[in-house]
């Protein structure tokens, strides 16, 4: 048997396989969606180029963001991974450094093998094209998909302290994130402060993640599934309809150029009513799909797709403007907007090539996607949780930095700002450079006792994405 096919076998039986299904769907939703709603338009005979997004130019799609906005569940299913992950680690004398080590140093180690490869194309694009705006635009758009991940660090990095918040308050906790969302928005839209819009992206990401601690804690197996999904999807309607037909409010939860309020930049309480419905569908669907999962073909996918998973979403943008770039070059006039038939069918053509690149570049890049070798915990300490929580900073601060600059002026430094922080593409690869060294650093020798990632199943042979959204593979037999 292939190695995918001996871990799906190996599964245990007490695995929720949803779960895994539902990381893998949420990033191939990410990639999907930003296929689809990508628009570039060449027109050599009037020298007319321009990138935009479909919501921006065909309203009538913005309502199809309900069901391609997949980033909640990504945030609700790293909620129950490290909800499981921290529990696990504190039965095993872990401290914050292990918890770093294993969750946020394996995020951002193919993360920046993503960087220091762009940093290199930048360069040469640099030297090559100088100011060429359309080359510096495609440049900067590579790396802006990195604030999802600067993003899910944050929540992530707050985990360990909002496991044990939750397990002493409860719901409280979750009531009083919502309480803070809506606040924000309020003295935002209301008393016209407009900077502390900012903190939504802690309040509202926070509370989509909390929410996986509650299934973590088997809330929807007490309750019931179907009768949870039921409430959940009924509060969360009618709240955001409510929102958005009476309030200010848009329909689209996905940003957009011109868009009056953004409901994800920042977030909004729109988002976090959209979130809570979409919990609620998840939940209905939970049952059939769970059923669907115990077939050995399908969750061999799953199982298969996990272990690229993370790979595919950092390189799909590339994969994107690799594409454009050849019909740039070929010089492929490409006029037809989203109002015309004519657009669809060329994207259509498009997602051929554009499978073709993704899956080229994941065969290329996936070995940096495996998980480290086995460590043994080295236990709390006060230095070493403060060299781990300042990787934690470095490593977001320096992806939300990408999404800033991306990779544009690597070489004659070009300067964007994350608030009134100056910010470049090499100072932000230093940020996560310095995040990933800091993380090991953190975890390096000391006291010895217990494995983070010690064997016990066929399952911790599958990277993160996949066999570890549960945490480690004991984790995974619990539960």
């Amino acid at each position: 048997m292939s190695t995918v096919a001996q871990v799906a076998a190996a599964t245990p039986a007490s695995r929720d396989r949803y779960v895994d299904f539902l990381r893998v769907a949420s990033l191939l939703g990410v990639i999907v969606g930003h296929f689809v709603m990508a628009v570039v338009l060449f027109d050599f005979s009037t020298g007319d180029f321009h990138f935009t997004n479909i919501l921006a130019l065909a309203p009538w799609t913005r309502g199809a963001t309900w069901v391609l906005q997949v980033m909640p569940v990504f945030f609700v299913v790293g909620g129950f991974s490290h909800a499981v992950t921290v529990r696990s680690l504190r039965r095993r004398g872990g401290g914050y450094a292990d918890f770093v080590r294993a969750r946020i140093g394996r995020l951002v180690q193919p993360a920046l093998v993503f960087v220091m490869v762009w940093l290199v194309v930048g360069a040469v694009l640099d030297l090559a094209a100088g100011d060429e705006p359309l080359v510096q635009q495609a440049a900067q758009i590579a790396g802006q998909l990195l604030w999802f991940i600067g993003i899910y660090l944050l929540v992530a990095a707050c985990a360990p302290l909002m496991v044990r918040a939750h397990e002493r308050w409860g719901w409280r906790v979750l009531a009083l994130l919502v309480l803070a969302v809506v606040a924000v928005d309020v003295v935002r839209l209301a008393g016209g402060v407009e900077p502390v819009m900012w903190l939504n992206f802690a309040f509202v990401w926070l509370a989509i993640h909390q929410a996986g601690f509650f299934y973590a804690d088997g809330v929807a197996d007490r309750v019931g599934a179907a009768r949870l999904g039921g409430m959940l999807l009924g509060i969360g309607a009618v709240t955001l309809s409510a929102l958005v037909l009476w309030g200010p409010y848009g329909v689209a939860m996905v940003s957009y150029e011109g868009e009056t309020l953004s409901n994800l930049t920042p977030p909004t309480v729109a988002l976090l009513a959209f979130a809570t419905a979409q919990a609620g569908v998840l939940l209905l669907c939970r049952g059939p799909v769970t059923r669907w999962l115990q077939r050995p073909r399908p969750w061999r996918a799953v199982v298969a797709g996990g272990a690229v998973a993370m790979t595919a979403f950092l390189w799909h943008f590339t994969a994107l403007i690799a594409v454009y770039a050849v019909l740039y070059v070929a010089r492929v006039n490409l006029t037809a907007v989203p109002t015309q038939w004519s657009w669809w069918g060329v994207k259509a053509l498009l997602a051929v090539p554009f499978a073709l690149v993704v899956a080229a570049l994941v065969m290329l890049w996936r070995r940096f996607d495996r998980p480290p070798a086995p460590t043994a915990v080295v236990g709390p300490a006060m230095w070493r949780t403060v060299v781990a929580a300042l990787a934690a900073v470095c490593a977001m601060v320096g992806m939300l930095g990408f999404a800033v600059v991306g990779f544009r002026g690597v070489v004659r430094g070009y300067v964007g700002h994350i608030a009134v922080v100056p910010m470049t593409s090499l100072a932000a690869a230093m940020l996560v450079a310095g995040g990933a060294a800091l993380a090991v650093l953190a975890a390096r020798g000391g006291y010895r006792h217990s494995s983070i990632h010690a064997s016990t199943s066929g399952l911790d042979s599958v990277p993160e994405a996949s066999g570890r959204v549960s945490g480690s593979p004991e984790d995974a037999a619990t539960q």
